[in-house]
């Protein structure tokens, strides 16, 4: 419950600003004729509506596009930071907002614009650093190819504006007015910093509403082994593992390796914003021959898709550094229109980048303290999310795989249904115990690769000899 309140807060913000011009449509189904599913905004917007919160201009538009001035923002802004309504101070409805602002030094210097008028992203970018105090958490050159603005870097380092991918280059776009869409996400990832709540996701070590992983499985005894007490059928269309644990071997560099008459392997990492930036030249030089890549993921609470910040800055640097790459996705998805939602979302930030290696389905529970959006999702519905999320990549080209650990592949997923797909084992072991085949094993969540601050987590793929 506490966490729908503070939800509800945060639309209570979000509406403050669309309700001030936005005629209120109709109550019911969304029906906004420009908001597609496959627009990045489109999850924002529907949870909005969907909550009573954002109608549209029309009944039937809810205009995306469409500017919003600098009243209506210093208004989010500074409610969304914690400040309450202030009284106007003049005729304009937000006078008391920009009296307030001008007080504390929150506006930008030499600032001409009226209330009424448009502002642009890099004005709203440096009342966001101004009103929040913020500072660079790196010292990386700019990301974006358009401006090298203190103010955008600052924005870009705590992932509240994230750029957009244009012709293989990151924009900020400074001098462009912010939207009625780019608004929404901007709200809310400033909402979130500011009460250190983030409802977006980590990239967990093990799926975190999961125990540690119980005895290995016995071996089976007919058609049937137990693993945690629990008996588990075999699933006979599903190939077994063939490998031969003793030819696993580490090698100079610490890297698990394996050769044998029939299979090879490659050394690889996966990584996300957590592991900051990387320099992705000592990783090469370490041995690192693949790397998978977050490239996003989907929040437990209102289900927004989110792009990791580090996406664009991780692929770039590993292709560059002749490192192959393939990504992950953070799934939470609830229906197969999600999944395949999350899969559209993975390909379009892919159309300007060469991967050789798979997009990957990686689903994870949350505790049920926090109230996930997934609570009490049935393992046949997790299932079917797995494979319309494998379908929808393969159909448009890409290699798919779906990544989990031995108690979910074991009790939750039906494996029956997943003979056609890839398998990545999490499993922190000396040698794999997972009684079926599978391509990729991440083996270890506390690795160390030059070039990468902290832990991170190592990677073995398996590659049958032609």
């Amino acid at each position: 419950m506490k966490q729908k309140q503070r939800i509800f807060s945060l639309f209570l913000l979000v509406a403050l600003v669309f309700s001030l011009a936005a005629p209120v449509s109709a109550a019911g189904e969304m029906n906004f004729t420009d908001v597609a599913p496959d627009d990045w905004y489109y999850t924002y917007v529907k949870d909005l509506y969907d909550n009573d919160i954002v109608h549209g201009t029309t009944p039937t538009t809810f205009s995306p596009q469409g500017q919003v001035t600098l009243g209506e923002a210093l208004k989010l802004v500074l409610m969304s930071a914690g400040y309450g309504d202030q009284i106007p101070t003049g005729s304009h409805w937000a006078s008391g907002f920009y009296q307030l602002a001008q007080e504390n030094g929150f506006l930008p210097s030499g600032l001409s614009l009226g209330l009424n008028d448009p502002i642009n992203r890099l004005q709203i970018a440096e009342i966001i650093v101004n009103v929040l105090d913020l500072s660079r958490t790196s010292h990386d050159p700019s990301p974006f190819a358009d401006t090298e603005d203190l103010s955008a870097l600052i924005l870009y380092d705590h992932g509240i504006f994230q750029g957009n991918q244009v012709n293989g280059e990151l924009l900020f776009q400074p001098q462009d007015h912010i939207t009625r869409a780019e608004i929404t996400t901007v709200i809310w990832r400033v909402y979130e910093l500011k009460n250190q709540t983030p409802e977006e996701p980590e990239e967990p070590d093990n799926p975190p509403d999961l125990p540690e992983e119980p005895e290995e499985p016995e071996e089976p005894t007919g058609d049937y082994f137990y693993f945690g007490g629990k008996k588990v059928y075999v699933v006979e269309e599903m190939p077994k593992r063939t490998y031969d644990s003793s030819l696993f071997q580490v090698n100079e560099n610490g890297f698990l390796t394996y050769d044998s008459d029939k299979y090879t392997s490659k050394i690889g990492i996966d990584v996300s914003r957590y592991q900051g930036s990387i320099d992705w030249a000592a990783v090469k030089d370490a041995g690192v021959e693949f790397a998978m890549l977050r490239l996003g993921y989907r929040g437990y609470g209102t289900g927004a898709i989110v792009r990791d910040s580090y996406f664009y800055q991780n692929i770039q640097g590993a292709l560059e550094n002749g490192i192959e790459v393939g990504v992950y996705f953070f799934s939470q998805a609830i229906n197969e229109a999600e999944a395949v939602e999350e899969a559209q979302f993975c390909m379009d930030l892919l159309q300007d980048y060469s991967i050789t290696y798979p997009i990957v389905f990686d689903w994870e529970p949350y505790d049920s303290s926090l109230h996930p959006r997934t609570e009490g999702l049935s393992d046949e519905m997790l299932t079917k999310c797995a494979v319309a999320f494998c379908q929808a990549v393969e159909a448009n080209g890409y290699d798919s795989m779906v990544y989990s650990n031995l108690t979910y592949f074991y009790l939750h997923y039906d494996l029956s249904k997943l003979v056609d797909f890839p398998l990545w084992l999490a499993q922190y072991n000396k040698t794999p115990t997972f009684y079926y085949h599978f391509d990729m094993w991440q083996y270890s969540s506390t690795g160390k690769v030059p070039g990468i601050e902290g832990n991170v987590d190592l990677n073995i793929q398996m590659i049958p000899k032609t």
